[in-house]
């Protein structure tokens, strides 16, 4: 098949990468325009469109889905589109082009977590599995019929970026399998069924930190967010990323005592020391266990470099 590729994110790059090493053609690129990243601002390339440059594919940047780039893909000789995390409603008037190959590879097992974030929704909500759907778009959000799904268990230990690597792992081969199909007129699709749920976009204020949630809520916000963008917390108005932590066992008689303890409230440092490492007191006389952590500004440390650096107190409060 001759493909158009719609795609933006660092999570869309293999799945082009993949459909380049395949007999299949990708005619074009179209992603977003490059705009200001980071700290600094400076205007950057998305990685999709550093991957098209790469594998000297033509690309195309946008904005926004307008008239434009209706007229720009309408005199194009293609077989069908391929969207993934692309950042954009893909209007009537292009899915139409299509002749209804327009395929998308959505994170989860819809019509579970429809939207733009599935994959941090199933951690922050502590789900025990997810999935991957290769579905057909239509004018709907993330609504269209599906040419087929997988299953699979999500770990304690499984963080959004390690997710990411396995929805890839899983999905790029399913991807290329229903378009094989497709090609030779073997496969159809079938409409979704189930009660639908929706993601959203996050706001800062949603990374932040908020101790007096149990231990289980603030280790899966950990998880959910990963090293970027990072759930974040201030102590002595440096702000930090928690990046890796795990529910305290409560073996140690005397940090139990500290967490019964009416003196700390939640966000406590109980202990700080090489021997038992950071432990912060949560809601419920709960506690988390810290191994590694972002100072903003530095690089991620262990829990233990971050003891030896900026020596934190017991009695010290994470805010």
């Amino acid at each position: 098949m001759k493909i158009i590729f719609f795609g933006s994110s660092k999570f869309s790059v293999p799945f082009l990468e993949a459909l380049h090493k395949s007999n299949h053609k990708i005619v074009l690129v179209v992603t977003n325009a490059d705009k200001e990243t980071g700290r600094g601002k400076k205007i950057l390339p998305n990685p999709v469109k550093l991957k098209a440059i790469d594998l000297n594919l033509k690309y195309i940047e946008i904005k926004k889905m307008d008239n434009d780039i209706y007229q720009k893909l309408l005199n194009l000789n293609f077989d069908g589109f391929v969207v993934v995390s692309f950042g954009h409603i893909i209007p009537k008037n292009i899915i139409d082009l299509s002749d209804d190959n327009i395929i998308n590879v959505h994170p989860s097992l819809l019509p579970k977590y429809r939207g733009p974030s599935p994959i941090t929704t199933a951690l922050l909500n502590g789900d025990k599995e997810t999935g991957v759907s290769i579905m057909r778009i239509n004018e709907n959000l993330d609504s269209g019929d599906i040419f087929t799904q997988t299953k699979f268990k999500i770990s304690l230990n499984d963080n959004k970026d390690i997710l990411e690597k396995k929805i890839i792992e899983i999905g790029t081969p399913l991807l290329l399998s229903v378009l094989n199909l497709l090609d030779d007129s073997l496969i159809e699709a079938f409409p979704q069924k189930g009660k639908a749920t929706y993601t959203k976009i996050f706001s800062k204020n949603d990374l932040k930190i908020d101790w007096n949630l149990n231990s289980v809520k603030i280790l899966n916000k950990i998880r959910a967010f990963s090293f970027e963008p990072g759930a974040f917390t201030f102590l002595n108005n440096l702000r930090i990323k928690i990046l890796n932590a795990s529910e305290y066992d409560y073996k140690d008689k005397n940090i139990k005592k500290l967490l019964l303890k009416k003196d700390y409230d939640a966000g406590a440092i109980i202990n700080a020391d090489k021997n038992k490492g950071l432990i912060v007191k949560c809601g419920d006389c709960e506690a988390l266990q810290i191994f590694e952590l972002k100072v903003e500004g530095k690089n991620k440390m262990s829990s233990f470099d971050f003891l030896n650096g900026y020596k934190p107190m017991v009695g010290d409060y994470f805010k």
